[in-house]
């Protein structure tokens, strides 16, 4: 006859309120004692267009601290900064740890219950906006029976046409004004016209008809 076996009744490892309580109060004190306060943007859709799945004129109106741990204790990852066919890129990577019951109780008074794909992290020690790419929600491993962190992976984000206005002026004046280099008398970005590349190209490059790519 085969003996059954079965976890012991008497010792519960999952399940347990009590604990897991206590595991989520730790590890909300450890973020809070070794992370980082970060801004959270959620981003709102304007015209989405579902062919290409994006919308280039998203809209980013809010902006929510939240302590968070970087998991790339040692610096960005990813590929870095680099020099491709197209220009200069920098393609940093990084891992956010965020306790689930402290995002509630910043981000759930906005209708935000959890860390959405595009929306964007402020990093203030670097002075980096990170794009989310990726929320994983099962690590590590139902510890006692429960999840208590987002782990968030973000990559460095390209701007393009969105319009920021999250109400904190150290984020929006350094969008506007350094980063995307935005003129109030036409209300575009520098950074999305052309018309210093045409110029600086016309002083060399002569388009005519017998010979569309000659050099002057």
């Amino acid at each position: 006859m085969c003996a059954t076996y079965m976890i012991n009744q008497y010792v519960s490892n999952y399940n347990e309120t009590s604990e897991q309580d206590l595991q989520d109060d730790l590890v909300v004190e450890a973020i809070q004692m070794k992370g980082v306060d970060m801004n959270y943007l959620p981003r709102t859709l304007v015209d989405y267009d579902y062919l290409f799945g994006e919308d280039p004129s998203s809209a980013f109106n809010g902006s929510y601290t939240i302590e968070m741990y970087p998991a790339n204790v040692d610096g960005f990852g990813g590929g870095g900064d680099m020099i491709t066919t197209i220009g200069f890129e920098i393609k940093d990577t990084a891992t956010f740890l965020v306790s689930k019951s402290r995002f509630a109780e910043e981000l759930q008074p906005q209708s935000i219950t959890k860390p959405m794909v595009g929306d964007l992290l402020y990093l203030p020690i670097t002075r980096s906006f990170l794009e989310i790419k990726h929320v994983e929600d099962e690590s590590p491993f139902y510890e006692l029976g429960k999840q208590y962190i987002w782990e968030v992976k973000t990559e460095t984000f390209e701007f393009s046409y969105e319009s920021f206005e999250t109400g904190d002026s150290t984020i929006d004046d350094l969008i506007n004004n350094d980063l995307m280099h935005y003129d109030p008398e036409t209300e575009t970005e520098e950074y999305g016209k052309n018309d210093e590349i045409q110029t600086e190209s016309d002083t060399f490059v002569d388009f005519n008809e017998n010979d569309p790519f000659g050099v002057k």
